[in-house]
């Protein structure tokens, strides 16, 4: 149990950080998902929670933007207070030099709703068909049921992204996919600023 606690802090302080054993293989499968550091974003244009066409260019900072692919904020709680918790850092990466989003495949109504409740003033992009979740390569894999109220989802992650459209930084949470709650523990708003910095 010790073990497993150690391995879950070294994913949420320092995801990049080698490992040995099962941790480095599950580890190695969460960094397989989207760019790698270096690598060039795909390029997306996507409705924000007031229904206007966002880009990278438009929701950067001078460093760029910190881009997080997450699950909804329709139904899922840990999804919600992750980003309640980024809506609170919004000043602290401005003052960093970047823009923040979260982007989940929920409409854009479903998103204003929440901004609304809430009283959020953080960036939200709706991808209501994935093409983004995809094109990026982030979609959990273990709901192919189009039926499926996940499907469609993101594998928690996210991308610092400059505003020339490399990969500066890749953050991704416990590694494990969909049933395997991979999803319940995110990378916090602290140490993704202290990595950038």
């Amino acid at each position: 149990m010790i073990r497993t606690a150690f391995a879950v802090l070294a994913f949420c302080k320092a995801p990049v950080l080698a490992q040995d054993g099962p941790a480095a293989q599950a580890s190695a499968a969460a960094e397989a998902f989207g760019p790698a550091v270096g690598e060039a974003a795909p390029a997306f244009s996507l409705p924000d929670s007031s229904g206007d066409m966002r880009t990278l260019a438009e929701l950067a900072g001078p460093r760029g933007l910190v881009l997080y692919f997450n699950r909804s904020l329709d139904w899922c709680p840990i999804c919600l207070r992750q980003t309640i918790e980024l809506n609170e850092a919004v000043e602290a990466f401005q003052a960093a030099g970047w823009g923040v989003a979260v982007l989940t495949y929920d409409p854009v109504e479903t998103l204003a709703r929440v901004k609304d409740q809430r009283e959020l003033t953080m960036t939200l992009l709706s991808d209501t068909d994935s093409a983004v979740i995809d094109a990026f390569d982030v979609r959990d894999p273990i709901y192919p049921d189009p039926g499926h109220i996940a499907h469609g989802v993101p594998y928690p992650i996210a991308f610092a992204i400059r505003p020339n459209g490399t990969i500066a930084g890749k953050y991704w949470h416990e590694a494990g996919l969909g049933q395997q709650r991979g999803y319940a523990v995110r990378v916090t708003a602290r140490d993704v600023l202290a990595d950038l910095d």
